[in-house]
């Protein structure tokens, strides 16, 4: 074989480390994190050990006694990002398969080369008090090559050719070191993302959620109620929007002080999302108003469940901070799309605000419908 053969093998066999690691990434939805499952963790462990026996089979030959390859590198992935299990799983599946693919020679060249990898990985995971993969997969991967590379030329009187022999090795060694270098920056560029993607979405979140009760807040109802304009009113499908007021909540705090309003709150928010559905949308509006969005309901079937949480609410005494409890009542604005006269959201928002006016004209602790306002 020519010393440019000698290359291009090397760097296909590069390559295939980098496209396999890519694609168990990508299989394992960016999986490698020292916080996984360790279901997953097992997973990852075997797709790395297959990979490493892949580019096994795939090494470059030289003279039928040097084997140029880079199956070394997912066992130091598996050490730094999983630990000891990894590095186990790993190795051990490697080497178990290599004496089906390999010839005596080289089998014991490549267990030499793994187990230099594989201890290398370990003695760096001790000497470190805290391992940062994404930039250790590089350094662990040069202090490999340079280890496997003396080993290599302690039995360099074997070899016909020695310059050849030498230029190989320093190729294996330079691209073998510009490939975990590749994978530092790869890694080191996919965590990056992955920490903007998972701030984003918690930025997203706080930004629909209300910080004192986990619910969704203003923003968030406002959201569904654009959903309800462009799905629900164009699809038989029909929703029921329930408006919570908490009856006599001023009074509540000029008694028993903020803290025990804010319990009051929180409490309630538990109980409205516990009675919720898993497709009704529970959202805290400001002060003391709630909002359930009722999925596939109408008008009547949300006076049924008006009324299941006004019996929940009233019968069941309310804790404070300082040990005792508060009887609470709320009032309920009921309204539907299932009506002919609601066509918008801000008609059901509107309908459903007039239905809270007349349960708290009538008397608190009741359900009111728009409707009603004129009979009364």
């Amino acid at each position: 074989m020519s010393f440019t053969n000698l290359i291009n093998n090397l760097i296909a066999n590069a390559s295939l480390l980098l496209v396999g690691l890519y694609i168990i990434s990508r299989v394992t939805k960016l999986g490698f994190t020292t916080k996984l499952p360790i279901r997953r963790q097992v997973t990852i462990s075997f797709l790395l050990a297959g990979l490493s026996i892949l580019i096994t089979l795939h090494g470059v030959l030289w003279n039928a006694q040097a084997d140029f390859q880079y199956g070394f590198v997912p066992l130091i992935i598996a050490a730094l990002y999983f630990g000891m299990p990894g590095i186990r799983i790993t190795y051990v599946s490697s080497i178990l398969v290599l004496p089906f693919i390999l010839s005596e020679t080289l089998l014991l060249i490549t267990f030499l080369d793994y187990t230099l990898a594989a201890g290398g990985a370990i003695v760096y995971m001790h000497l470190r008090e805290r391992i940062e993969p994404t930039r250790d997969i590089r350094i662990v991967n040069a202090i490999s090559l340079v280890f496997i590379s003396v080993l290599s030329m302690l039995n360099f009187n074997n070899y016909d050719h020695s310059t050849t022999y030498f230029l190989s090795l320093i190729a294996f060694v330079l691209i073998g070191y510009s490939a975990g270098f590749v994978l530092h920056i790869v890694y080191g560029g996919m965590r990056k993302m992955q920490r903007s993607e998972r701030l984003i979405t918690k930025y997203k979140e706080a930004a629909f959620t209300d910080a004192l009760t986990g619910l969704g807040n203003r923003r968030r109802f406002d959201e569904e109620m654009k959903r309800v304009d462009e799905e629900v009113f164009t699809s038989p499908q029909d929703v029921a929007l329930l408006l919570l007021d908490i009856d006599h909540f001023k009074s509540i705090n000029d008694t028993y002080g903020h803290d025990a309003g804010d319990a009051i709150l929180i409490e309630l928010g538990h109980r409205l999302a516990e009675t919720a559905r898993a497709d009704d949308m529970v959202c805290r509006n400001g002060g003391e108003e709630f909002s359930v969005l009722l999925a596939d309901c109408n008008l009547s079937q949300g006076f049924v469940i008006g009324k299941r949480y006004l019996r929940q609410i009233s019968e069941t005494p309310f804790p404070l901070p300082d040990g005792s409890s508060v009887d609470l009542t709320v009032s309920i604005g009921v309204a539907s799309t299932s009506e002919a006269k609601v066509v918008t959201s801000t008609q059901l928002i509107k309908k459903a605000d007039v239905g809270l006016y007349v349960a708290k004209r009538s008397g608190r602790n009741r359900l009111g419908k728009w409707s009603e306002l004129k009979a009364n």
